[in-house]
């Protein structure tokens, strides 16, 4: 993988563009950073020469910014150079206006490829651009209209920069200065007098604004700073997260709030410094991409187990709701506390089912118990029918003068009759009518 990297920082050092190799720079710097992260490659010799592939490529991009800088610069002098002939020399209006656009497309083209700061090529340009106005020989009718009317629009403009000094730098501002420049640069001239004294305050108004954001981004840096190490502290907490150690989805779960706050945590801070940007994102991207997957096959398991246990818990519903048309009860308890046991070393299923499954199987052992209690007490009360006849008989035995082998039958076949069930009373019962007998 790092012959890889090595091969491919070695075609864009050779390129003769680093800029236009930008993206692909970005990419493989991007999977090497990764790599350093997962693996410890610092004993491998590629990693040396990629360091110093980078460090070549660093300087060459240098270079290649200066004279590119260069090359802009020299651009705007030539187009300051046509602007300065365009009026001396262009006196047709129409023309006149139309070079001006041309040279003005330009530069506008040229100004967005750099630094949003006035510089003295910038304050010429300006500067010719207002001779222009002043100079062409252009609607002389309602010129003194426009200088007046350019003199309110450039004051209103002045008093709007006096205002944003007194706020505290922000990007939003610097983006407001954009506009505004963009909307001077856009105005005529102001009479002849009063251009010094406009541009002097115009100047010196931006010269506090930038000298103001310088002082910001330092402040800025520093708070990146502290940002940096509250978000390295974040992607620290869910690194050492042991996802070993949550048994159950209750743990799951509660662990998840605490990533996610974490996770909310770091998008309310603010920026960090640039030259870390990737690195930290990608150790953010990882650490969260670990928990969440390990949460995933947690899950995935989970829902295996849950789909098992509830065939096995159906199973038993089934089981019980079929026995329960046997009426043999009395061979059938064992049974019903057997599926009672198993049911209690099955697992858990999904919640919605679980009630479900568990009234229905509940619902069935306490049926069969119910209808086993209400023949059990069928039982004993037959059971004390039958004593309380056996009674009858003796007391009729004893109390009657049996006169015939006729009448003993009777009394015999009575006493059979009752032989149904047996019970320890009707026994000892037994017992008795027997000495009688």
């Amino acid at each position: 993988m790092l012959t890889s990297i090595v091969e491919t920082l070695k075609v864009i050092h050779s390129s003769k563009s680093i800029l236009k190799e930008a993206e692909k720079l970005d990419t493989i710097i991007k999977k090497y950073n990764q790599l350093k992260n997962k693996t410890n490659i610092i004993e491998d010799h590629n990693y040396q020469v990629i360091n110093e592939l980078m460090n070549k490529i660093k300087v060459k991009l240098k270079v290649e910014k200066q004279n590119k800088s260069n090359v802009i610069k020299e651009k705007k002098e030539i187009l300051v150079k046509k602007l300065e002939e365009l009026i001396k020399n262009e006196k047709n209006i129409g023309k006149a206006f139309a070079e001006l656009k041309i040279i003005q497309e330009r530069w506008a083209e040229l100004s967005k490829k750099t630094f949003p700061e006035q510089k003295d090529i910038d304050k010429k340009f300006t500067k010719r651009i207002e001779d222009f106005y002043y100079n062409i020989n252009i609607y002389k009718a309602i010129q003194e209209h426009d200088l007046k009317r350019n003199q309110q629009l450039k004051q209103i403009i002045l008093n709007k920069l006096e205002k944003l000094v007194l706020k505290p730098p922000s990007k939003e501002l610097i983006s407001e200065i954009k506009r505004i420049r963009e909307e001077w640069e856009s105005l005529g001239p102001v009479k002849k007098d009063l251009q010094d004294d406009f541009w002097s305050k115009y100047r010196n108004l931006l010269d506090k604004l930038y000298s103001n954001f310088e002082r910001f981004k330092i402040a800025q840096k520093d708070e990146q700073i502290i940002n940096l190490n509250n978000k390295k502290s974040i992607v620290d907490y869910i690194r050492q997260i042991n996802t070993s150690n949550l048994k159950d989805s209750k743990e799951w779960k509660s662990t998840s709030k605490k990533v996610i706050k974490k996770q909310e945590e770091w998008n309310s801070i603010g920026f960090v410094p640039k030259e870390s940007k990737i690195e930290l994102w990608t150790s953010y991207r990882s650490a969260c991409d670990t928990f969440f997957d390990a949460k995933k096959v947690f899950f995935d398991q989970q829902k295996e187990a849950f789909k098992f246990n509830k065939h096995l818990k159906t199973g038993l519903c089934k089981k019980a709701e079929k026995l329960l048309q046997n009426d043999n009860l009395n061979e059938l308890t064992k049974e019903f506390v057997q599926m009672q046991s198993e049911w209690k070393k099955i697992g858990s299923v999904q919640q919605r089912d679980e009630q479900y499954l568990w009234h229905r199987f509940q619902n069935a052992c306490n049926t069969f118990f119910e209808k086993k209690k209400e023949y059990k007490k069928r039982i004993d009360s037959e059971k004390d029918t039958i004593n309380y006849e056996k009674e009858d008989i003796i007391k009729s035995l004893k109390n009657t003068s049996i006169e015939s082998e006729k009448q003993l039958l009777e009394h015999l076949s009575n006493w059979w009759k009752t032989n149904r069930i047996h019970t320890v009373k009707s026994e000892q019962l037994e017992d008795t009518f027997q000495k009688i007998l």
